[in-house]
């Protein structure tokens, strides 16, 4: 009852403060609140499951920024673009690889349902959060 309360005072705090405060670490907060409750993780699969997760989401975002391309693609020349999109092809690998280490990894601490749910509650919240900045900029 009392992580319902928490995860109803994080959603409470996404809804109202969002549009006045965009702060990263808050979002992250709202974010861990939303996947919780959504996967219904009790305190002992919590404990196990952020570690794994967090650690997931810093290999993801240090592969997205490898492959990253700065330049406007009207600046390249068509050697270039191609090789942009092979390094495309080759970070979806990657990512591939690391979805499917994290269900490795997850399997032991949550169930695969839980798993499977991961997903949609990662869309869900990314969803919500792109409508509501957008409303804010509305």
């Amino acid at each position: 009852m009392k992580s319902l309360v928490f995860v109803l005072a994080l959603c409470l705090m996404y809804f109202n403060g969002l549009a006045q405060e965009r702060d990263g670490k808050n979002i992250r907060a709202i974010r861990i609140g939303y996947i919780t409750n959504k996967l219904s993780l009790t305190p002992e699969e919590s404990e196990k499951f952020w570690p794994i997760y967090n650690q997931y989401e810093a290999e993801l975002k240090k592969t997205r920024q490898k492959y990253k391309v700065d330049q406007d693609i009207n600046s390249l020349n068509d050697q270039e673009v191609e090789r942009s999109i092979l390094d495309a092809f080759e970070m979806e690998e990657q990512v591939i690889k690391l979805k499917r280490d994290l269900f490795h990894k997850l399997k032991g601490v949550i169930s695969v349902r839980k798993i499977f749910l991961l997903g949609r509650a990662e869309r869900e919240f990314n969803r919500e959060l792109i409508n509501r900045l957008q409303q804010s900029k509305n």
